[in-house]
């Protein structure tokens, strides 16, 4: 039980949306111009508009990862052996060898 939990699922699930997000929204900048493309959509640049929802998307979920890393694993910042039920089981896994 005791060192790391592994990685926070956040981190590449905020990186893929923030990439994928960078590009769409540079592929709505880049043919904003292009009035027929956008035409079925009311001439509204979706592509622009939902590359920059999935960009801040993307960038929230890498915040939380960096945030709870910060914190420690399950939101705090509380070492195993600082509660009786953490003592109790680093106890049990040097009993039992489990420990490395």
């Amino acid at each position: 039980m005791s060192g790391t939990a592994g990685l926070d699922l956040r981190y590449p699930i905020g990186g893929l949306f923030a990439v994928l997000g960078a590009i769409l929204a540079g592929f709505g900048l880049a043919t904003r111009g292009d009035a027929k493309m956008y035409a079925p959509s009311g001439n509204l640049n979706i592509n622009l508009l939902w590359g920059v929802v999935m960009l801040v998307f993307g960038f929230l979920f890498l915040a939380l990862a960096w945030w709870a890393g910060r914190r420690g694993a399950g939101g705090t910042s509380r070492m195993a052996m600082d509660a009786p039920e953490g003592r109790e089981t680093e106890e049990r896994e040097r009993r039992l060898g489990l420990e490395h």
